[in-house]
């Protein structure tokens, strides 16, 4: 990982926190289906993605909920609640495809929060990002019914992928949008049958939304 270009990440970054950063972090490639942190572990780290995709979600009863998802140049932001307890995390992270980390030790975060102003800059703005899809997930659970929360969620899973082949199981799914396999099964028929998708053996294609554009 010697050649990833921490200032082509962030441009704004202090040469000096640069050279801090690449002295105490260490980088971390991880397997899609991997976990980053598992709920109910302790974190020891400020994960920062740099490439790949993370599913951030919560379980309750042995239910999954999805939260959000991190992206390149992000930071796992829920982490940094933790950073100042000694309280077990109350989420999950899990890769969805192959992800590189770098991980900065907890004392190193809580200096460079204080000493540099472009550091700081990273954790807020994630947090106020991260906080919006917080919000953005909590209005689709209040606001809209399972049917509109399918379409959004096969869309946003279309615009990461850059690609309107959703390879994932009804049961993943379900999984992600807190209800059942069966419940799926039955809106992607009738979404079907508008022409909306096609239900494929191993995958959905969208042929109409916000992603597909014919």
């Amino acid at each position: 990982m010697e050649n990833i270009n921490l200032s082509q990440c962030f441009p704004f970054i202090e040469k000096e926190l640069e050279e801090q950063i690449m002295s105490f972090g260490h980088f971390k490639s991880i397997p899609k289906g991997e976990y980053v942190v598992r709920q109910g572990s302790y974190l020891n780290f400020l994960p920062i993605i740099l490439d790949g995709l993370i599913k951030m979600y919560a379980e309750e009863d042995e239910v999954e909920f999805l939260l959000y998802y991190i992206h390149p140049n992000h930071c796992c932001i829920l982490s940094f609640n933790h950073l100042f307890s000694q309280e077990a995390v109350r989420f999950s992270a899990k890769t969805e495809e192959d992800t590189t980390v770098l991980c900065i030790p907890i004392n190193k975060v809580k200096e460079w929060f204080v000493q540099y102003p472009s550091f700081t800059q990273i954790i807020l703005k994630d947090f106020q990002r991260n906080y919006e899809d917080l919000l953005h997930t909590t209005k689709q659970v209040v606001c809209y019914k399972i049917e509109e929360r399918l379409i959004n969620y096969l869309n946003e899973k279309a615009k990461f992928q850059n690609c309107n082949m959703i390879l994932m199981s009804h049961k993943e799914i379900a999984a992600d949008l807190g209800t059942s396999r069966e419940v799926v099964s039955r809106i992607t028929k009738k979404l079907q049958a508008q022409n909306i998708l096609v239900q494929h053996k191993r995958h959905i294609e969208l042929t109409k939304g916000i992603y597909c554009q014919n």
